[in-house]
């Protein structure tokens, strides 16, 4: 995102093609030239927020000046005031290199008994105000120190003891991380598993009584549903946005190559959002925030995505466990066109899958997942995300007009590549 002095801040006040030309009496005959126009390069960004150590220095040295009152004030995530350009700081940002690696911190080791559980939505939509009273209290800030700079983030309580989850990316490469909570209260983390490509963390703090967030099921959210978001926006503590589900399944290439299959959301989402809640309009946890795309002028606007529930699901259950994250597929492919009637084609089943040895073959028709029709490839998609190798799923397939389910297992996808 360019600094604001450097943006095209005439194209708001009116160019010079918007302003009223001197009257002539006869105008000339001239040659126009078409102009085109450029189309603005998109880059896809993960939403932490990088400070220099020198800001927070000034902050401690100032705050320290101010007396023990304004030092515990100070050391608030939303408190640290660069007082530069606004605009330095988005510089700074996007030339930050975002390491892959878990952060160096002390080993919590694997939670047993614990496990993430997806809940149906019960009872009539909240107000915005009722989701963020429900919200609020599971809500947590992510401070992540590294050598010579340090990060701000969101997180989300899991468990009542203190589990915590957030992205990969706010706590890669730190020396430190500590969870802030709402009443103020800061506990050192430990780690309990990290995955760089699904961009997913989750921490262990010394806590009781914590209240945890009430995860839904992203499976039945619908584009044009309402949805809220909730993170430290710019360093602003608990920073509540409204919006819309703009899109489902939406398929990202990052800067780093990483493909991600996320929710498209209106509602506002900027940098130290990142590992925050994006809430339903039931208040219950259907994604986390990860990524935004904005553009080298400036036009971008509302493009911010979460990891679904579904796939949160099972990799923090993965994590927990200690146990590592592997992507599953079908072993087949499908026809992206529906046929008439409902349902997809089989255009070929891989030989080393376990859907070729319960008999599927090319030419099936697929009309139905675990109960759920197929109306599009999207459907699978959000089944297959949920899920590991060897978890199984209820098939059903039509072959010469007579319907048949099977029993199959996923496989792993580096199994078959």
């Amino acid at each position: 995102m360019l600094p604001l002095n450097d943006r095209n801040d005439d194209l708001w006040k009116g160019g010079p093609w918007e302003q009223p030309s001197a009257p002539v009496c006869t105008p000339p005959s001239v040659h126009v030239p078409v102009r085109r126009r450029v189309r603005p390069k998109l880059r896809v960004r993960r939403q932490r927020r990088r400070w220099p150590w020198a800001v927070g220095l000034l902050a401690l040295i100032l705050a320290l000046c101010g007396g023990a009152v304004v030092l515990e004030n100070t050391l608030r995530p939303h408190a640290f005031d660069w007082g530069g350009a606004p605009g330095q700081w988005e510089e700074q940002y996007h030339q930050a290199q975002y390491s892959t690696e878990p952060p160096a911190i002390p080993a919590a080791g694997p939670a047993e008994g614990v496990s993430l559980a997806l809940h149906e939505a019960q009872g009539e939509p909240l107000t915005y105000t009722q989701i963020y009273d429900r919200a609020l209290p599971s809500f947590v800030s992510i401070l992540s120190f590294g050598t010579v700079s340090y990060n701000t983030g969101s997180g989300v309580i899991l468990t009542e003891d203190g589990y915590v989850l957030t992205n990969a990316h706010v706590v890669a490469g730190a020396q430190e991380v500590r969870v802030q909570l709402t009443d103020n209260r800061t506990f050192d983390a430990s780690l309990v598993g990290f995955d760089a490509d699904e961009d997913l963390a989750v921490l262990k703090i010394e806590a009781a009584g914590l209240t945890p967030a009430q995860f839904g099921r992203s499976d039945d959210l619908r584009c044009g549903d309402p949805v809220a978001a909730l993170g430290d926006s710019l360093g602003y503590q608990a920073t509540f946005t409204d919006g819309i589900v703009s899109a489902l399944d939406r398929e990202l290439v990052l800067d780093d190559g990483t493909t991600m299959t996320l929710i498209q959301t209106s509602a506002a989402i900027n940098f130290g959002n990142s590992g925050g809640p994006l809430l339903n309009q039931y208040g219950q946890v259907v994604g986390i925030t990860t990524i935004k795309i904005v553009s080298d002028d400036g036009s971008a606007e509302s493009l911010g995505f979460a990891i679904p529930s579904g796939r949160v699901r099972y990799v923090v259950n993965q994590l927990l466990a200690g146990e590592e994250v592997r992507r599953a597929v079908f072993g087949f492919t499908v026809s992206t066109i529906p046929v008439e009637g409902g349902g997809l084609e089989l255009l070929e089943v891989d030989r080393r899958s376990d859907g070729w040895t319960q008999g599927l073959r090319a030419g099936d028709i697929v009309t139905a997942v675990d109960g759920r029709p197929v109306t599009g490839a999207q459907d699978l998609s959000r089944v297959r995300q949920g899920l590991g190798p060897g978890d199984t799923v209820s098939l059903t397939y039509l072959r010469d007009g007579v319907s048949h389910t099977v029993e199959m297992a996923l496989v792993d996808e580096a199994d078959l590549s």
